[in-house]
């Protein structure tokens, strides 16, 4: 009599109804996936298994061992264990958006640890009830009948709303609090780095408005202060964009019309590379950035690469690049000069500090200010290193590096691209 009483226990039903249920619905599938595994490999499939879902005919009986029952399991097992460390590795992913280097990053790193907490939690528990479901309340050899119903259970009914609504509550409060930091404008009594950010196809034009900097204008490459508060206010010319940098923080749409703002502290100095997000045309893939973190004082030496790179304090940085451009120093540098203002370069590049290309019409062509281009580690959005022969092949050829870009493609001979790029490459 107790077993009878356990077995009309609502929660013994729930399961058992389940566990046929899920048999009732799956077998196609089930007595697919078992042929194919029995032709894949010589695994012997438990009699148990095949039974449950009719595999073999009920005429087959017998005892199965505990070798041929766990056979399947370890295999699955084996092939989870592999995929599942096939993606590990001791080194540092240069866009790991759990290596955050700034107070936003953190926060959205919390975000993803604790969602991802709680679905193993979620996952574990299911997976085990549905395992402890198939096993223990499988189908006897020969029953085909249909799983007893069970309806209007108020129990099960408040159990299976008030798990989800606690998990719900449990997710949400701290998402919230944590939206409302990421939302929330710096201190306006600090030291702030405010910087107007434009997307257009297919590079990033950056315009700083506060401190030593302000008024400078730069592309693709954005340099900021370590533990100082940054501002930037994203918008687009074109189409749009979304600006990323992994390491740093969440993507930000740079949408054409409307501002968006986005608000971040980075507190590790070094070099992080970025991409845009949004599909934005042709050459969407090869719209890339970098992020520049500077010490606030003294000079640092920071790892980027494999290589080590000197990075100058923030002040030192905003200086250099406030001044205008050195004079060519020798007639090969005043030669690529004089080419880059008789090719017509000025129409759509400044180049502050060199006569007849101090400034430049505003049009959908309109370039980068190229006034310090020396000093950039990459041209073309992050798409080449910034060496002599990259700008040459870019000035030659646009189109042929960037599928559609808006640089003008103009006649000239690779001396003249060379010697021009030369000049460029001088601009530091």
């Amino acid at each position: 009599m107790a077993k009878v009483a356990q077995a009309r226990s609502p929660y013994a039903v729930l399961v058992r109804s389940s566990a046929k249920s899920l048999r009732f619905c799956l077998s196609p599938t089930t007595r697919w996936a078992g042929r194919m595994l029995r032709t894949i490999q010589p695994i012997r499939l438990p009699d148990w298994y095949t039974r449950q879902f009719g595999l073999l005919s009920p005429a087959r009986t017998g005892s199965t061992s505990r070798k041929s029952l766990l056979s399947p399991v370890l295999l699955i097992a084996a092939i989870i264990a592999i995929a599942a460390v096939a993606g590990c590795s001791t080194e540092l992913a240069p866009r790991d958006t759990h290596a955050t280097i700034s107070d936003s990053g953190n926060i959205s790193s919390f975000f993803y640890k604790m969602l991802l907490y709680v679905d193993i939690v979620i996952g574990v528990a299911v997976f085990g009830f549905l395992a402890v479901a198939i096993v223990r309340f499988r189908r006897a050899a020969g029953d085909d009948s249909l799983p007893p119903q069970n309806h209007g259970d108020a129990r099960l009914e408040l159990i299976w709303t008030a798990i989800p609504t606690v998990i719900v509550v449990v997710i949400t409060i701290p998402m919230l609090v944590g939206l409302f930091q990421l939302a929330k404008h710096p201190d306006q009594n600090q030291k702030i780095i405010e910087i107007d950010v434009t997307g257009k196809q297919w590079w990033w034009d950056f315009t700083y408005k506060s401190g030593t900097a302000n008024g400078l204008q730069t592309a693709n490459e954005v340099h900021v202060e370590a533990n100082t508060a940054v501002v930037m206010n994203m918008t687009s010319s074109d189409v749009i964009h979304a600006w990323w940098i992994p390491r740093l923080t969440g993507k930000r749409d740079a949408t054409p019309g409307r501002t968006y703002p986005l608000y971040f502290t980075p507190l590790e100095p070094g070099i992080y590379d970025g991409q845009c997000a949004e599909l934005c045309g042709a050459s969407h893939a090869v719209m890339g950035t970098k992020l520049f973190v500077h010490p606030p004082a003294k000079e640092v030496e920071v790892e980027y690469a494999g290589k080590k790179y000197t990075l100058d304090s923030y002040e030192t940085w905003a200086r250099e690049q406030m001044a205008s451009s050195v004079a060519p120093a020798t007639p090969e540098l005043e030669k690529g000069a004089k080419l880059f203002r008789d090719k017509t370069c000025p129409a759509c590049h400044l180049v502050k500090g060199l006569e007849g290309a101090e400034s430049a019409g505003q049009s959908v062509t309109t370039g980068p200010n190229l006034t310090h281009v020396g000093s950039r580690m990459t041209i073309a959005a992050n798409t080449l290193l910034n060496t002599p022969q990259n700008l040459a092949k870019w000035i030659q050829d646009p189109q042929a590096v960037k599928p559609g870009a808006k640089m003008t493609k103009i006649a000239m001979t690779p001396d003249e691209a060379a010697a021009i790029a030369a000049y460029l490459t001088s601009l530091k």
